[in-house]
């Protein structure tokens, strides 16, 4: 049986001290003092004797190391208890706790010890009691049972073990020892109705505590502390008259739990530990397992895998919160987006009507030709007069009208002067995708002479670099189309007219997918 009661807090301080100067025989009492309670617990999680020995042996190499620093010296056991779990849980800790099938319980399981030891149930009644009562619990209570009864740490050697604050770790206790005691009696219960005796019911436990008397005249008497006494039901009557179930219900959970067979630890792991240790060329393999150890806390004990740290938890609540944000604005979109124009709009990003064509009037005043205005003409022909390029001196058109007498002052005119023919406008492409970006070109080249143009957007969210100009004879320009979003933006569909020289027009669509920011 190893020794799993607790050592004084005064041995602890001195071998973390030892450990610290670089003393051979502080790891050396180390090893003696908590080797035989940590292979018993490596055991009890990985099920594999061989595991459990390189697992020890990598605990205390890397204990040599790395545990005098701790901030507190009295959590020694908690750091190699810590640091054994984290090696535990990397290869893979077993289902349910091990212990050897073939080893004889200590006798003392029980609530109060009698000399009579044939009542006691036999040994491998008692492996499958305790089995059936641990199979009931979490895998982590069936930990913290161990930890809190077998080894007898208290809440806070514990929570450090674990990863877990003191609060955590006692409350953790106190339901690891109810559910250890419920799973013990209803195994209990259930190989008394194997015996042969009467199955309990449910609320059959209840109905023998309130006898015949109502539930609210129960509860007065209770208050009053003028309670009858309480019926026997049939699982209390069949434990009274049958030997084997009595001795079952003395049993207890916790003292049973201490008093499991412990393992032997193997003879040569103290040497195989001790050489690895002081041997100079093997410096090398103590500085890898002790990189295996994984990260250390602020506190200084070994961080648990599956423990997140501070900062994990405060990005993961962060970032928990803009998802959450981020799905509600998509749902909200998806719900109202029809009424949005494909945007979600909200204040300081409200966007305004983009104007198609500003016109410079002849007497230099500005003014804006609104998208939506109507404009004269047939199909096909827009009421905007073309621009075309002029020169000065070039002297207008002649006219029909009589002209006016031109005072003798003024000089002669000059010949009239043709102007060059129109080219033909061409556009590519004709179609624009906007896939997984918000930015897109388009080319205008001009055929058989220069082409002067002008440019209308169908909706506010498509912005050109140049809305209109000039293209010489034989040559290209290119505008680049950028989608202008809000923070969610749904997919949508633009068209972008273009008006020549000669007042035709060319379209070219745009198309988008969904945008965030």
């Amino acid at each position: 049986m190893p020794r799993l009661c607790p050592i004084e807090d005064t041995a602890d301080r001195k071998l973390v001290r030892g450990l610290n100067e670089g003393d051979e025989t502080a790891l050396a009492a180390l090893y003696d003092e908590y080797a035989e309670r940590v292979y018993d617990y490596v055991l009890s999680m990985c099920g594999d004797e061989k595991v459990a020995a390189g697992i020890v042996h990598d605990t205390f190499i890397d204990a040599g190391r790395r545990a005098p620093r701790m901030r507190d010296h009295l959590h020694l056991s908690s750091w190699l208890y810590g640091a054994a779990r984290r090696r535990c849980l990397r290869r893979g800790r077993a289902r349910h706790l091990y212990w050897d099938r073939d080893g004889v319980f200590s006798p003392n399981p029980f609530l109060s010890t009698s000399d009579d030891t044939s009542e006691w149930p036999p040994s491998g009644e008692l492996h499958e009691v305790l089995r059936a009562a641990l199979v009931r619990l979490e895998p982590l209570d069936q930990e913290v049972a161990l930890l809190a009864f077998r080894h007898g740490l208290p809440p806070a050697r514990l929570g450090g073990a674990l990863g877990l604050s003191s609060r955590r770790a006692a409350l953790r206790v106190r339901k690891a020892r109810s559910c250890l005691a419920e799973a013990l009696r209803a195994e209990v219960a259930r190989a008394a109705h194997t015996c042969g005796g009467v199955a309990p019911v449910a609320g059959e436990r209840d109905a023998g505590h309130h006898g015949p008397l109502s539930g609210a005249l129960w509860a007065t008497l209770h208050r009053r502390g003028e309670l009858p006494p309480p019926e026997p039901s049939g699982l209390d009557r069949h434990i009274a008259d049958c030997a084997e179930c009595r001795s079952r219900v003395r049993v207890d959970p916790v003292a049973l739990l201490r008093s499991a067979p412990a393992p032997v630890l193997p003879a040569a792991l103290r040497h195989r530990v001790m050489h690895t240790a002081t041997d100079p060329e093997l410096a090398g393999h103590r500085a890898d397992i002790a990189a295996r150890g994984g990260s250390l806390t602020p506190e200084g004990l070994p961080s648990q895998p599956d423990v997140p740290s501070p900062f994990t938890r405060r990005w993961l609540f962060a970032g928990g919160g803009m998802a959450g944000a981020l799905v509600a604005a998509l749902v909200a979109v998806l719900i109202i987006g029809p009424g949005l124009d494909g945007t979600l709009s909200l204040p300081p990003f409200r966007t305004h009507p983009q104007p198609s064509v500003t016109d410079t009037p002849r007497d230099g005043s500005s003014g804006a030709r609104s998208p939506q205005a109507p404009q004269p003409g047939g199909p096909g022909r827009s009421g905007v007069p073309p621009a075309r390029p002029q020169t000065e001196g070039t002297p207008t058109a002649p006219s029909t009208t009589t002209r006016p007498s031109v005072p003798p002052s003024s000089p002669p005119s000059s010949p009239l002067v043709r102007p060059p023919r129109p080219g033909r406008l061409v556009i590519a492409p004709a179609k624009v995708e906007l896939w997984g970006t918000k930015t897109g070109r388009v080319t205008l080249q001009a055929e058989s002479g220069p082409v002067t143009w002008t440019a209308m957007t169908s909706t506010s969210q498509l912005i050109l670099s140049e809305m209109q100009g000039g293209v010489p004879k034989g040559g290209s320009i290119d505008l680049t189309i950028t989608l202008r979003t809000a923070i969610v933006g749904l997919p949508g569909q633009g068209t972008i007219t273009f008006t020549d020289s000669e007042g035709a027009l060319h379209k070219v669509t745009v198309v988008w997918g969904v945008t965030l920011l």
